[in-house]
């Protein structure tokens, strides 16, 4: 039996009831996800399919929705309090599906609702060509500055030239950070800077994860803080975890 599913607006399928499966298991094929094969008046979402008056070989891997005092796992679907479950990020997943759990961020399979966290080099791109971007107009803030007194070019003495960072790119991150979630660094990457629960960072946060990026890691660390995103599970620098927020792919 073929199986067709939706796909956002996108029509996917056919596929073999093993292929089916195989989505529903990874979180491709979800509760409210769209399907249809031969048979079927309409389409329907998959929930509706998963009772016994269906003929689809799957079952319903769990409520919908959890009980008051509890959570789903986001493996098996099945409700447990919040004390017999492990999370991570957004998701809870229960004793009986970690070892799968573990296995698929082992491989980097992308998990049904979670976040995927951007790595080390992207978020480095991210932020070279931002420091391109406000680098400019600040070295021409600087030329003026050394001008005024008299100074060789570029000259502009090391308090003029922290000012002259401090405003521009503290106004450039927070403005961007708090009204589209991402610098347009970020936004060329499509990558977005988001709290523990993927909302969008407020601007004072955004302010405040500038100071610690640009001050605490890069001058008290000597840089060490973004090397952290190497190889922290959830690719988080120092900055990330004074600010409590995650760099995560769109």
């Amino acid at each position: 039996m073929n199986w067709h599913y939706l796909e956002g607006s996108a029509q996917r399928g056919p596929v073999t009831d093993a292929d089916f499966e195989a989505l529903v298991r990874g979180g491709t094929v979800r509760h409210d996800t769209l399907v249809w094969r031969e048979g079927m008046a309409e389409w329907l979402p998959y929930a509706q399919l998963a009772g016994p008056q269906s003929a689809s070989p799957l079952r319903m891997a769990g409520p919908l929705s959890a009980p008051p005092g509890q959570v789903l796992c986001a493996e098996c679907g099945q409700a447990f309090p919040p004390e017999e479950v492990i999370r991570h990020g957004n998701l809870f997943i229960c004793a009986a599906c970690k070892p799968v759990f573990l296995q698929k961020l082992k491989e980097g399979v992308i998990l049904p609702g979670g976040m995927v966290y951007a790595g080390f080099w992207v978020r480095f791109g991210a932020k070279f060509l931002d420091g391109m971007i406000v680098g400019i107009p600040a070295l021409v803030a600087q030329y003026f500055i050394a001008q005024q007194m008299g100074l060789p070019l570029f000259a502009a003495p090391l308090w003029a030239r922290v000012a002259v960072g401090l405003v521009l790119g503290g106004s450039y991150y927070t403005l961007f950070v708090g009204k589209f979630g991402a610098t347009p660094g970020k936004m060329a990457a499509r990558l977005l800077i988001v709290n523990p629960d993927g909302s969008k960072v407020s601007y004072a946060k955004a302010l405040g994860r500038f100071f610690a990026s640009e001050y605490v890691v890069a001058i008290f660390t000597l840089c060490i803080g973004y090397l952290m995103v190497a190889w922290d599970p959830e690719k988080r620098g120092l900055h990330d975890r004074i600010c409590n927020t995650r760099v995560i792919r769109k």
